[in-house]
């Protein structure tokens, strides 16, 4: 069959990602202060790649073949099927795209975690959903088109498949459109990579991760994951890898195994991955760190223990916070620390807190994004009778959706402003990490 791979996004003039925040996807829309605009613009022209569950998909397809193509416009050339990829942050574009191809009278297989628990828009304007994680759904898909369109709205499936019996995402052909970039990591080339699924955490209240991978953790073989590392270098020229895993480093053994493989290889790659502070020590991160990882994420979320309990967030006490990231940059690791404004029990004086409590840290990244209840997560069933705008591609952890208790949509705002202004222009983040311009 000749499928098209469809990847529509919103015309809008902050970066729109469809992979992160698991696959139900963020636009980094970080306020409205003139600080805020310039990073706007740095992300969206320094950060660039498809979600890695549509490569994937494209790599199973095309592994009992297919031929396929991806874009991100709808064209005049002709296909038997078309499967396009689902987010929050680009749902009503992605619905107008559904009507279309349904015009055009090219059946439409929507994917991705975002329809898997919003699927009746999708399949209201035409098309089908298929329900989990669709690789593994098109490893072996061999229907004519006549049996697409006999194929229920709802997809449900059963499968025996493992991660390592999944091809390889099909990079290769995202090359031919348009190469992917992550140059907070590096100049290279940086595509995703995956070597877990699953997260037990109780974040999952708020945390899309478990919605399609759920809360139990599979492993690829760690050969497996070195083995598809070394064929995009050797193919692709890549050395830059982020690592897509809910926590990188939530199986001690598993994580110690997979960096002992990456270092014995003698092969140098760059990587970022995010996990769970408590998670490291001096011994964990020096392997890390010669294993190539050069950026790591973790999730502050708020300096008020009670705001975090509220929100179902366990997490290590501020002081631990502080010694932990000290100990990864001791050691030549850059942090990415996240924080969210809006959780249920902020108030003005929490969120000021907390941007007071960035600053002290000081690490070389800081992200500040808002609390949204998403469907599927419990806290979208807390919080579904307060929501207040009903437009998803406004569902980008940038927005405040819902009537909070304390905080106006607009104040919200403001304080997004404040804390990337007062962060970003602060003379000690500047001398510490040795900062002269972001280009």
């Amino acid at each position: 069959m000749k499928i098209l791979m469809l990847d529509v996004y919103p015309q809008v003039n902050y970066r729109v990602c469809k992979d992160n925040n698991g696959g139900f996807g963020t636009g980094n829309d970080l306020g409205d202060t003139f600080v805020s605009k310039i990073l706007k613009s740095y992300l969206k022209k320094s950060v660039d790649f498809p979600p890695l569950f549509f490569v994937s998909v494209m790599g199973q397809l095309r592994g009992n073949g297919n031929e396929i193509k991806y874009s991100r416009e709808i064209s005049d050339e002709k296909f038997d099927l078309c499967v396009l990829a689902s987010s929050i942050v680009a749902h009503e574009t992605e619905l107008a795209a559904v009507s279309k191809l349904k015009d055009l009278g090219i059946p439409t297989l929507v994917v991705g975690p975002f329809a898997t628990s919003v699927p009746e828009p999708y399949i209201k304007n035409g098309g089908k959903v298929v329900i989990g994680e669709p690789e593994f759904y098109f490893f072996d898909f061999k229907l004519n088109k006549s049996e697409i369109q006999n194929l229920p709205d709802k997809i449900v499936f059963n499968h025996f498949f493992s991660l390592d019996d999944l091809y390889y995402p099909a990079w290769d052909l995202i090359f031919q459109y348009k190469k992917p970039k992550f140059n907070l990591l590096s100049k290279g080339y940086t595509i995703p990579i995956q070597a877990t699924r699953g997260c037990p955490y109780s974040c999952s209240y708020y945390c899309t991760y478990p919605l399609q991978q759920g809360k139990k953790l599979r492993t690829r073989n760690t050969d497996e994951v070195l083995k598809e590392m070394l064929f995009w270098e050797k193919k692709l020229s890549v050395r830059n890898f982020q690592f897509r895993d809910p926590v990188f480093t939530i199986n001690r053994k598993y994580t110690n195994e997979l960096c002992d493989k990456i270092i014995n290889s003698n092969h140098k790659f760059n990587l970022v991955a995010e996990f769970h502070l408590k998670d490291v020590d001096y011994e964990l991160a020096l392997k890390l760190k010669k294993a190539g990882l050069k950026i790591a994420f973790v999730g502050i979320e708020s300096s008020s223990s009670e705001v975090l309990l509220n929100a179902k967030r366990t997490t290590i006490a501020n002081d631990q916070q502080a010694k932990k990231i000290s100990l990864l940059e001791k050691v030549g690791i850059k942090v990415k620390a996240m924080y969210i404004f809006g959780l249920p029990n902020d108030d003005q004086t929490t969120i000021i807190n907390t941007i007071n409590y960035a600053l002290k840290l000081n690490t070389f990244f800081a992200q500040f994004s808002v609390f949204t209840p998403y469907p599927g997560t419990p806290a979208y069933n807390d919080y579904k009778d307060k929501l207040n705008n009903n437009n998803y591609e406004k569902y980008n952890q940038w927005n405040l959706v819902f009537k909070h208790k304390n905080l106006s949509s607009k104040e919200i705002r403001k304080f997004l402003g404040v804390a990337y202004s007062k962060y970003y222009t602060n003379l000690k983040w500047f001398l510490k990490h040795n900062i002269k311009l972001l280009t």
